[in-house]
């Protein structure tokens, strides 16, 4: 017995000694910090090594929160704008579906919202909503709802084992008793979740029409013909509810804004150009912050990172360091520079230009198709060339010399893409488009909706400005692309962080 204490004594002696040997000087005594000095200079390499973001918020507490705001203020709002007595929303685990799962709070149940007058819509999570399963198995997301308290009516969550045979099967429950709760609210109109009108763009992968032909069938059958005449989508009003934004929700997405720039800041102040790889810069980056660089290449060849030609990449004087979600931006010194170059300092003009028009010209209330008109209208005014598509995605890709034949030379080219963004009570940011889409690409019926306010959205251009080398070899053009988040009201933009002003710069040591 004393021996096999003896050698475990050793063991681990010698595994703690092994630790302290490879841990880094710097995490056993600590590293000195140098803060950001916000001067528009950056020191490389001299940031903390840590990138978790939204360590203080709790999102469970957030989310419930928004999910209260949403029910209590914009459900009223949406259902008797569309004139819909009763929202039923069918949700099956066969069927993944983040929006139940995530923003109503259960991934399998029926919900029924009901408008029963007042200021309360009477909500209810009934139907087969799975619960414990015999074998142990699955993670169903069916607790939220009972949790939530916000519920009215929650029906016990369904025991998931197959019983000995009968012959009813899962198609004889999955409605059953629902009647009797719909003929006891009467509603004249029934708004059930599937789509028929407002359609993805031509070739959209991933899109969710809604519940089954099967689940329609049998949800027919349990309510009857009286009350199966009254059912219609629910398209117009779950767009709505999606896009209206709470005050909760925005106060949200400013406190991550602040998190997103501490940890592009660090990033930015990381990079030692000639030795941070662009591997590397991904590496660094997060679902919420993904640091990419523009760099002058050659026809044929992606400008931001996206194309052969990269491989292998190293950060290097001259390329500009873009967080595009954030809206920020950080030049390269070459090692004889001390400032930016004359066709990077008209680059960044040229993006407070852009950001200008927008912000003055995107406002809640008006439509998309308003508001492309009164962009292109300004952009012709400063010289600015309003595109249909982005370079990229035409054929040749990434060729200047055809993407501009045929217009005046020496112009800048923009192509915009101001679709919608998603928080809500989703457990991330998720772009958005269903509902208003600003821009060229999307389905017609995207440039009709007006914004509503605060709508929640992402300045997303890629620009072209003409920049001619005497190397004819290499691109005579510059881009840009941004991708920032922000609100739309009726005076215009309101960003979720102070707009950038100056380019930052970040030096050789």
């Amino acid at each position: 017995m004393f021996k096999k204490y003896f050698l475990r004594v050793i063991w681990v002696s010698l595994t703690l000694f092994i630790l302290l040997i490879l841990t880094p000087a710097s995490l056993l005594l600590g590293k000195e910090k140098q803060p950001f000095a916000g001067t528009g200079m950056l020191n490389s390499g001299q940031a903390a090594n840590n990138y978790s973001l939204y360590k203080d918020i709790d999102f469970k507490k957030w989310n419930n929160q928004i999910r209260q705001e949403k029910f209590d203020k914009v459900l009223p709002l949406v259902m008797r704008k569309h004139k819909i007595d009763m929202w039923i929303y069918v949700a099956r685990e066969e069927i993944p579906d983040r929006f139940a799962a995530e923003e109503l709070g259960s991934s399998s149940g029926v919900f029924v919202f009901t408008d029963r007058g007042g200021d309360h819509i009477e909500r209810a999570i009934l139907g087969r909503r799975w619960g414990e399963s015999h074998r142990g198995w699955g993670e169903w997301r069916t607790k939220t709802v009972e949790e939530c308290g916000l519920y009215d009516f929650v029906a016990d969550a369904i025991r998931v084992q197959e019983p000995v045979g009968d012959v009813l099967t899962e198609y004889d429950y999955r409605f059953k008793g629902l009647r009797e709760f719909v003929v006891a609210r009467d509603p004249k109109r029934i708004a059930v979740n599937y789509k028929h009108d407002l359609g993805p763009w031509v070739t959209f992968i991933g899109e969710q029409d809604g519940l089954s032909h099967t689940d329609y069938v049998l949800l027919t059958e349990e309510l009857g013909p009286e009350y199966a005449s009254r059912l219609v989508s629910d398209e117009y009003l779950r767009m709505d509810y999606i896009i209206h934004t709470v005050p909760s929700e925005i106060k949200l997405l400013k406190k991550m804004r602040e998190d997103e720039i501490k940890c592009v800041k660090q990033i930015f102040d990381e990079i030692v150009p000639g030795v941070t790889t662009l591997e590397e810069l991904r590496e660094k980056g997060t679902d919420e912050v993904d640091v990419v660089v523009f760099r002058r290449m050659k026809t044929g060849e992606s400008q931001r990172g996206r194309s052969a030609g990269w491989k292998g990449a190293v950060v290097q004087g001259g390329d500009i360091l873009a967080a595009p979600s954030q809206g920020m931006y950080a030049y390269v010194l070459r090692k004889d520079e001390s400032e930016p170059p004359p066709e990077i300092k008209k680059l960044w003009q040229t993006y407070l230009t852009v950001e200008k028009i927008l912000a003055e010209t995107v406002r809640a209330g008006k439509t998309p198709k308003e508001i492309i008109r009164d962009y292109t209208e300004k952009f012709a005014q400063a010289g600015i060339i309003v595109r249909a598509n982005q370079m990229h995605m035409i054929v040749p890709k990434n060729n200047w010399p055809v993407y501009s034949a045929g217009f005046e030379p020496g112009k800048t080219h923009i192509s915009l893409d101001m679709h919608g963004m998603m928080k809500g009570a989703l457990d991330r940011k998720d772009e958005n488009y269903f509902g208003p889409r600003i821009g060229s690409l999307g389905p017609e019926w995207s440039k009709n909706i007006p914004l509503p306010p605060y709508h929640h959205f992402v300045l997303e251009y890629f620009f072209y400005m003409p920049s001619p080398t005497e190397n004819l070899e290499e691109d005579q053009y510059l881009l840009w692309w941004n991708h920032e988040e922000a609100l739309a009201t009726e005076k215009g933009v309101e960003y979720l962080s102070p707009p950038q002003k100056e380019l930052y710069l970040i030096r050789y040591r």
